[in-house]
């Protein structure tokens, strides 16, 4: 693989890990005891009324171990009916698409890595993409990554918490829309996902790359909130999703930003896109449960919302 392709990688993971920290965020603000009462365990939800073909929501894990992927027939079943992928972003331009990331990905004002931490949690950073980390893409990205915005190196963290190869629900599913000829579309640019990043101070994604790293090297904390937001996953269990997570983003205080306020978003354009043909919507499963949810917002707007089992 060419050093472009890997960085393209790396950054489609960083890019789309943002719903990984989102779950964390929305847990801290949504009620245990939703209205509706707790969502029914399924990752798959079929869409009707309002007018619109019908359609289908799934919820997506960007980073999985690969034995742990799964894709049943009621899934595939689904896909076929549907004439167009829609995720979070548009991934059928994935060149194009990396090269738009890689211009957005400076923080503005020229600051550095270096420039947001104290010269001993620097060198901590450096000495664990460098010489301790797992992932060949972080030794070779580190050394170009020292203007870009801390929490894009924080995702790619999350390989390190995966033993052995990993599957990219997004990218798997791109292949097969491929393949089955299926239109695509994006219910964001990757300009509005970046300005997620944006929206939070660069120290503040410096301090928690720093501790991230060091629950990592302490095999607590992080890698084992992940570990039980991948039970969740398996379980097919999206509201569960959001209480496997501990709210690393609490102080930060950004949940209308980086995950209700998406959300809210999403909504008309789901239902714009769906008059069209039937759509396959793939978005992070931390997008689906919680009051401010995917399924709970469309169920608002008066659609049929239903699990396939």
């Amino acid at each position: 693989m060419s050093i472009f392709k890997k960085i393209t990688a790396f950054l489609t993971i960083a890019l789309l890990a943002v719903s990984f920290n989102n779950s964390e965020a929305q847990d801290n603000k949504t009620s245990s005891t939703p209205e509706e009462g707790k969502l029914e365990k399924s990752l798959l939800w079929k869409v009707t009324g309002n007018g619109i073909k019908p359609s289908y929501l799934f919820g997506t894990i960007h980073l999985i171990a690969e034995k742990d992927f799964f894709w049943d027939k009621n899934m595939e079943k689904a896909f076929k009916k549907s004439k167009k992928l829609v995720m979070e972003i548009d991934m059928s331009q994935t060149m194009a698409m990396a090269v738009q990331m890689m211009q957005l990905a400076p923080m503005q004002g020229d600051k550095s890595l270096a420039d947001l931490l104290s010269e001993e949690d620097y060198d901590l950073v450096k000495k664990y993409f460098m010489e301790e980390s797992k992932s060949p893409e972080a030794k070779m990205t580190f050394g170009m990554a020292q203007s870009w915005q801390p929490m894009l190196l924080q995702s790619l963290l999350y390989t390190e918490m995966i033993d052995g190869p990993v599957k990219m629900y997004e990218m798997e599913l791109t292949s097969k829309a491929r393949k089955a000829e299926m239109a695509f579309d994006g219910l964001e640019t990757v300009a509005e996902q970046m300005a997620v990043f944006n929206s939070i101070p660069y120290k503040e994604q410096a301090e928690a790359l720093v501790e991230m790293i060091q629950n990592i090297k302490k095999g607590d904390s992080g890698a084992n909130e992940f570990a039980k937001m991948v039970e969740k996953y398996k379980e097919q269990d999206v509201d569960g999703m959001l209480t496997a997570m501990q709210g690393e983003l609490d102080e930060m205080d950004n949940q209308e930003v980086m995950l209700d306020g998406r959300n809210k978003k999403w909504i008309p354009k789901i239902g714009e896109m769906s008059k069209e043909m039937p759509v396959f919507y793939a978005v992070g499963a931390g997008h689906l449960g919680g009051e401010n949810g995917v399924i709970r917002l469309l169920r608002k707007e008066g659609y049929k919302v239903t699990a396939v089992k």
